[in-house]
């Protein structure tokens, strides 16, 4: 049954802003399952805690824990630093990856009210069978916060789109013209279904994402926009990685991205880590996987001090006032995911 006007985020004059506008919190959510994170996950812990007290640093933290766990996190985060700027929210949810079952908050004309746009989550192409709690989170977190919430109709994570915050959005064929997400839904009618929902006028189809993620290929470990007209896009030099052909495409195509102005967008290129393996497994490692803060930018690392060290360059350039900070996340990707792919973003109102 097609959304009336009164429930369309376009049509009620909202906007999805660009990550690095500013922010009034980020959103995390704890792991309480324990069979995550075979044989790493007490280190990985330890890790979200000492994360999520930098992320505090630079604006309010929130956190998805129930309170059976609250004390055992506030413990963690008491010995990484001050966790002072860290509220927890007593909701227990199936995994860590809020970036795609989260709230997708959106804005007014003139920035003084937020909405929730609540897209169905459907475990990445049912491929995981919990995800009610996930699913449910949205009305949750609306309630808790006096949040309008819109829901829509269609299925779709947040890590499968990438907003430059004037209308345009990033995204890729492998994952929502996948059948395991809306069916046979064609690019013209996936268009429209984002632009209602989340108020853009242009729409930028990458093709494939990286070999082993989970997700079918998001968006976020393989372009982001920086500036309303520039481009970050993963790349690799080296002609025999088994990503090699499917970034070049959509290196392709981004060079053929123009902006409602009619100008080719700026484009800068950020490697790929080598490869990084899990028992035999290629795991979808990328720098993409970075998050925006107010006064910083988390970039995921992987020990490999050259590569590491090209990436921070690289954002330093493409965020000069931010402090770009990378944080190791080769045992966080164990479970598929990085930075970015565990955090959400709340932006702020005047």
């Amino acid at each position: 049954m097609p959304l009336s006007s009164s429930e369309i985020p376009q049509a009620l004059g909202y906007r999805f802003p660009a990550e690095w506008e500013r922010q009034e919190a980020v959103w995390f959510a704890w792991p309480t399952r324990d069979d995550l994170w075979e044989g790493v996950l007490v280190r990985v812990r330890e890790q979200l805690a000492a994360l999520y007290v930098l992320a505090a640093r630079f604006q309010a933290v929130r956190i998805l824990c129930p309170a059976f766990v609250q004390e055992e996190l506030k413990l963690l985060m008491d010995g990484a630093g001050d966790a002072s700027n860290v509220e927890l929210y007593d909701y227990q949810v199936d995994d860590v990856w809020i970036r795609d079952y989260g709230p997708l908050f959106l804005l007014n004309e003139n920035a003084t009210e937020t909405v929730i746009a609540d897209w169905t989550f459907n475990a990445w192409g049912n491929k995981v069978p919990l995800r009610e709690r996930n699913n449910a989170a949205n009305a949750w977190i609306a309630d808790r916060l006096g949040v309008r919430r819109l829901k829509m109709d269609s299925v779709l994570e947040g890590g499968a789109v990438e907003s430059n915050g004037a209308g345009a959005l990033l995204t890729s064929e492998a994952v929502l013209l996948n059948p395991n997400r809306n069916g046979s839904v064609t690019a013209v009618e996936m268009n429209r279904q984002l632009a209602d929902g989340l108020a853009t006028d242009q729409v930028f189809w990458l093709k494939d994402g990286l070999v082993g993620d989970d997700t079918d290929g998001h968006v976020d470990n393989l372009a982001r926009f920086f500036k309303t007209d520039a481009i970050l896009t993963v790349a690799v030099s080296e002609p025999d990685n088994p990503n090699a052909s499917a970034l070049e495409e959509n290196v392709r195509r981004i060079q053929g991205f123009s902006t409602k102005g009619g100008r080719p967008y700026e484009v800068v290129r950020l490697p790929l880590p080598d490869p990084v393996k899990l028992r035999g497994e290629l795991l979808p490692a990328s720098y993409m996987n970075y998050l925006v803060l107010n006064g910083a930018v988390l970039v995921p690392t992987y020990n490999q001090p050259e590569k590491d060290t090209q990436a921070i360059r690289i954002l330093s350039d493409c965020f000069p006032e931010r402090e770009i900070i990378g944080f190791d996340c080769r045992d966080i990707l164990h479970e598929g995911g990085a930075i970015h792919c565990m955090s959400q973003h709340q932006p702020a109102v005047r």
